[in-house]
């Protein structure tokens, strides 16, 4: 049993730094402009954008606030109730502060640091800077860490834990997606957001297991 804790809390230090260089070798490279980064949001902009039709624009303008700080901030809030009632302070401050930090303060950090500009063609109106995507970053964050805690602390059936993970994974991809396709981001936007908020995960969970907030709970 210690064999196998030890050896998950493991992973998820791997899996934290692993998404972390991914997030600052997109961030290295969007600073510099290299040419793959700019070959790479070219090449999948023709692949996304490439045929804009209206029913789809205006499904991806609905499912984009999904992601939206308004939105996420509500589900924050009630999540951080529910898991104050049911698994108590400490455990709700924990989520609390990762959610935080991966729908607001990181992402708008690095906006801040990098100041790159929105793409040009965009369908919607929207202001602020593009690296990272903030709908990615947070997205993930609150998806995310609701399906793993759903996943670790309250579902028991195999078949429900599938359930949930495959939705979040999809409501994670379907906004990704849709910020590129109204061309408010960048792909390599999305792809750095959710590389940040995956980083922040892992490391957030590793000290989740290594504290002893699980005790108190």
């Amino acid at each position: 049993m210690i064999s196998k804790k030890t050896s998950s809390h493991s992973l998820l230090l791997i899996s934290g730094t692993f998404f972390a260089l991914i997030f600052l070798f997109f961030w290295r490279s969007v600073s510099v402009k290299a040419t793959w980064i700019t070959q790479l949001d070219q090449n999948l902009n023709q692949l996304i954008r490439s045929d804009l039709k209206e029913p789809l624009v205006e499904f991806f303008k609905v499912f984009t606030d999904l992601g939206g700080t308004m939105v996420l901030t509500i589900f924050s809030v009630l999540l951080f109730l529910f898991l104050w009632k049911t698994r108590g302070l400490l455990f709700s401050l924990w989520a609390g502060i990762t959610l935080l930090l991966g729908e607001l303060v990181l992402p708008q950090i690095v906006k801040h640091i990098e100041l790159r500009p929105r793409p040009l063609d965009k369908v919607i109106s929207i202001s602020g800077y593009s690296f990272p995507s903030g709908h990615a970053a947070g997205s993930t964050t609150f998806y995310g860490l609701t399906a793993l805690i759903l996943i670790l602390f309250f579902l028991k059936k195999s078949s429900q834990k599938w359930i949930v993970g495959i939705l979040a994974f999809l409501f994670i991809g379907f906004i990704m997606f849709s910020r590129v396709y109204l061309g408010v981001h960048y792909p390599s936007d999305v792809l750095a957001g959710f590389s940040l908020s995956a980083s922040l995960l892992s490391f957030s969970f590793y000290f989740l297991f290594k504290s002893p907030i699980l005790r108190r709970s």
